[in-house]
């Protein structure tokens, strides 16, 4: 594999020219309200699902795929999405999807059966899985130089954690008014974004290489991602031996190596498999099980505060405001502190704090006032997640040639995604194993902090190398 400065473009390749942007700071805020979008969706509707229930009259097994639907759409059409934002015109490809993630909501805040709120939802999952690679990779075309790009890249990192800490809070909200607001909103917002984006990014935003698109790669890959997805969501929800948890991740075992197949012998790749070769790629894929024991420790604790403290749902949402605050404020300051010290040392530092965080919770669960952990990990974790999302994501695409931007994107995302989905699907099952007074909740906050501290040592290889790099 080989390693290169973690915010370096590549060099080997002529860049084409920079497009003409009227105004570089409404792109930026553009491309941030996609991923705000995004990711907000995709904790929004939890507290909103017992309303649901009763306006639907859905059963407690077909609920789940209310938000499970998402993440199915979202991580199974990243690659996809990716490609087709290296290979087509981003501008239409970002406009187009945020038209269909438009209807999809208005659909879904009209619905008046279960069925047809699952459909809406992963359609909008569909449309988040194309459009924020697009979103990415038109950041990326917009800001070339290695300061003016960590530094939009921090402010779009910012608010892509402040979708993914905030949704909790801004679902519960919206759920007090209505649940059918939580995705009317959404639609109301997609038409602005749209309006806004289809005057300030360049019509010109071309990928750097047109071509023919890989169908064969596309449909394996996707099909893949999605059994996978499909199988982790289901065991989270069934358990592993169900008959359609196996038959999807042994479906996702076979798509996954004939997709690879496909690719080594196919002139024009959906996924140059030579991009693996990239060890700061891979090991930020890797570094992304993070995000996955970082929702999954939500998970764990939206649990704790209403069933054994009795909070409500709104209460429980607001208990990770700080937490959200602080990543929203700060995040684009990991950024910078990439430029300075590179982001596996940077990304080491914030797993240090989320790590004590999550251990502190484990120690004292049940033998201090909850409050008392609950402010320092929420401290602790929103000045850790606002260092490592960034910096991990700066490593992701920090040697991108331009012409796979939105491919490095693509994967960057879906190993959020796919990372999700086995954290949490490991969590809830060792929760599940375990019974009496709080033994379950502490057994899914250790497996969350195993899972961190691994992260950290991979990280700690990461910074290693900078390290042996810039002395070399």
């Amino acid at each position: 594999m080989t390693e290169a400065s973690p915010t370096s473009p590549p060099v080997a390749r002529a860049l084409p020219p920079t497009p003409a942007v009227k105004s570089l700071p409404l792109l930026l805020l553009v491309v941030c309200a996609v991923q705000f979008l995004d990711a907000m969706d995709i904790a929004s509707m939890g507290p909103a699902l017992p309303l649901v229930q009763e306006d639907l009259g859905m059963s407690t097994s077909s609920l789940q795929w209310v938000v499970s639907a998402y993440a199915l759409g979202f991580g199974g059409f990243l690659l996809l999405g990716g490609r087709l934002a290296d290979l087509y015109n981003r501008k239409k490809l970002l406009i187009g999807w945020l038209v269909v993630f438009v209807v999809a909501s208005i659909l879904g805040g009209i619905a008046d059966d279960g069925v047809v709120l699952v459909v809406a939802r992963l359609l909008k999952g569909i449309s988040a899985g194309i459009t924020a690679p697009a979103a990415m990779a038109i950041l990326l075309d917009a800001f070339r130089d290695e300061q003016s790009r960590n530094k939009a890249l921090g402010t779009f990192l910012a608010v892509a954690s402040a979708g993914y800490s905030l949704g909790l809070i801004l679902g519960g909200l919206m759920a007090g008014v209505s649940w059918r607001l939580v995705l009317f909103a959404p639609a109301v917002a997609g038409v602005l974004v749209a309006l806004l984006a289809a005057s300030v990014v360049p019509s010109q935003q071309e990928s750097g290489k047109r071509g023919s698109l890989d169908i064969l790669g596309a449909v394996t890959v996707t099909a893949g991602a999605v059994s996978l997805v499909y199988g982790l969501s289901r065991a989270a929800s069934h358990g592993w031996g169900d008959a359609q948890t196996i038959g999807s991740l042994v479906a996702a075992a076979v798509l996954f190596p004939l997709f690879a197949v496909v690719e080594s012998k196919h002139p024009a790749p959906l996924v140059p498999l030579s991009v693996f070769r990239k060890g700061q790629l891979t090991r930020a894929l890797v570094a992304m099980l993070f995000f996955g024991a970082y929702v999954s420790f939500q998970f764990v604790l939206t649990l704790y505060y209403q069933e054994q403290l009795g909070w409500s749902p709104l209460q429980a949402g607001l208990a990770f405001l700080l937490g959200g605050v602080l990543t929203a404020g700060t995040a684009r300051y990991g950024a910078a502190l990439v430029t300075k010290y590179g982001a596996w040392p940077v990304a080491t530092g914030g797993l240090v704090l989320l790590s004590i965080g999550y251990l502190g919770w484990v120690l004292l669960l049940g033998q201090v006032d909850p409050l008392v952990t609950l402010f320092a990990q929420q401290l602790l974790g929103g000045l850790g997640f606002a260092a490592v999302y960034p910096a991990l994501n700066i490593a992701a695409v920090g040697t991108a040639a331009p012409d796979e931007q939105g491919l490095v994107s693509g994967l960057f995302n879906a190993g959020a995604q796919i990372g999700n989905g086995v954290v949490i699907a490991i969590t809830a099952t060792v929760f599940s194993l375990s019974a009496g007074g709080v033994a379950p909740y502490r057994a899914g906050l250790w497996t969350v902090t195993i899972i961190t501290l691994f992260v950290t040592a991979v990280t700690l290889a990461g910074a290693a190398r900078y390290r042996k790099s810039a002395a070399a």
